[in-house]
């Protein structure tokens, strides 16, 4: 088992995402993200990464620069 290292930072990215689209539940976090809520899971739990492809599409959807995502999953140094 990995780690628990980026999980909480990652729970921050799709918080902000869930607060700033007031989305109630995963299900439509995973919609809005062309997702599933499986992944969104195993995200969340630490159980895969947070995938270019997902982070491409929070770009895509958020207007958010790939430099304030990555700050917002990047562990503290």
């Amino acid at each position: 088992m990995r780690p628990n290292r980026h999980t909480k930072k990652e729970k921050r990215l799709f918080q902000y995402i869930m607060r700033t689209k007031n989305f109630t539940h995963d299900a439509q976090l995973a919609k809005f993200l062309f997702t599933s809520t499986s992944i969104i899971s195993q995200v969340r739990n630490d159980k895969i990464p947070l995938s270019a492809r997902l982070i491409l599409r929070i770009y895509d959807k958020m207007g958010l620069s790939i430099e304030e995502i990555r700050d917002m999953v990047q562990e503290d140094v």
